[in-house]
């Protein structure tokens, strides 16, 4: 008997590992190529890195999210840092009806509502953005572990948005990438940890856009401007900067 054969879940090193759990394709053939069963996989906490807001980390999962809204499933955000703009999501053909929004400046009130949606499993996919601003009292250590761990007894996908720097440390996630601006319409992804061989080719793909779309998917509160403006050359490729005039509500 294959030893593969014995379980599901059961994969080789060099192999790249299957999936027991229903998998959402991304919208972007040559990343589900390189993903474990095709795809996003529920049951699994899926953590996305960025090293600052408005790279098109959105438009990244717009093909997803429609997918599921045109399933009547719930898309429920946690905390994200602007406010989003609902015509933004009827213009990628997410309808607003599917969009929840859960707002606190807590970190532990945000734990805590991520793992009651995700408890629920009445959603779709969840997207939560972790603590990353200086001075923002961090969650506790523990915190990725219990959210993998109620993510893993969901039908749902279980987003999370952390800083770039957090790809240094441990993470009990199952799928980690790296989410990196190469042009204003581009991203370049590194698949930093996956159920597979080490892939270390980055993919790159082009971020969808609507014939009618508007220059960006958040409103900046000028507060925010101090913290969350890239600088250097990344200002060339970042889909938030100030002089592309986002419009908000």
């Amino acid at each position: 008997m294959n030893l593969t054969d014995l379980h599901p879940s059961l994969w080789r090193a060099h192999q790249l590992g299957g999936s027991s759990t229903q998998c959402v394709p991304s919208g972007f053939p040559p990343l589900d190529a390189q993903l474990p069963g095709g795809g996003w996989p529920s049951r699994n906490l899926i953590e996305l890195l960025i090293k600052h807001h408005g790279i098109g980390e959105l438009r990244f999962l717009m093909p997803c999210l429609r997918r599921l809204a045109l399933e009547k499933k719930a898309i429920v955000f946690i905390a994200p840092p602007f406010i989003p703009v609902p015509n933004v999501f009827e213009q990628y053909g997410v309808p607003t009806d599917r969009l929840i929004l859960i707002q606190t400046p807590k970190p532990l009130d945000k734990l805590w509502a991520t793992e009651q949606i995700i408890q629920s499993d009445s959603f779709g996919a969840t997207v939560i953005w972790l603590p990353e601003k200086k001075g923002e009292k961090a969650l506790p250590p523990n915190s990725l572990r219990r959210l993998q761990y109620h993510a893993s007894r969901t039908s749902g996908l279980s987003f999370v948005f952390r800083p770039s720097v957090a790809q240094h440390n441990p993470s009990p996630a199952t799928l980690r990438l790296v989410l990196t601006a190469h042009s204003p319409e581009s991203l370049r992804i590194q698949l930093l940890k996956r159920r597979g061989p080490v892939f270390d080719d980055p993919i790159y793909i082009d971020l969808p856009s609507p014939r009618a779309a508007l220059p960006g998917l958040f409103s900046m509160p000028p507060e925010a401007t101090e913290f969350n403006s890239p600088s250097s050359p990344e200002r060339e490729h970042a889909m938030d900067r100030r002089e592309h005039g986002l419009q908000g509500l």
